[in-house]
């Protein structure tokens, strides 16, 4: 598969919220450099996983896709709607059923036709709150 192709089916497996069709897209080593600091390992990934889509509808689209020799970079619109109350989500409390747009740039690594590395920031300098 390649690099764009793994991207595409990386995001359909996140959206779907099924741990099951993400987790074989991934090294049992990979890495997660976000704004909430450095996970190590599927298992920290997926527990972030977990963690996100109990608390959020969370659905990441793909903008632009770029494929290289190392894996790809992506624009991505990330719009979470929180399930519940959350005190502290990104330095401020959020809101059952209030939504949050991100609008996110992911640099990933792909080795042997998994994703091996993740580093996610911000691609605007704002959160968009409705």
């Amino acid at each position: 598969m390649d690099h764009a192709a793994l991207m595409r089916s990386y995001f359909a497996a996140y959206n779907s919220e099924d741990e099951e069709h993400l987790a074989p897209l991934l090294a049992n080593d990979v890495i997660l450099v976000s704004a909430a600091g450095e996970q190590r390992g599927r298992e920290a990934y997926l527990a972030t996983y977990r963690w996100m889509i109990a608390h959020f509808i969370d659905r990441m689209t793909p903008e632009h896709i770029v494929a290289d020799a190392e894996g790809a970079l992506v624009d991505i619109d990330d719009k979470l709607t929180a399930r519940a109350d959350i005190a502290d989500f990104l330095g401020r409390p959020v809101q059952a059923g209030q939504a949050l747009t991100l609008t996110l740039k992911g640099r990933y690594t792909i080795q042997n036709g998994c994703i091996s590395r993740i580093e996610i920031r911000p691609r605007a300098s704002k959160i968009g709150l409705v």
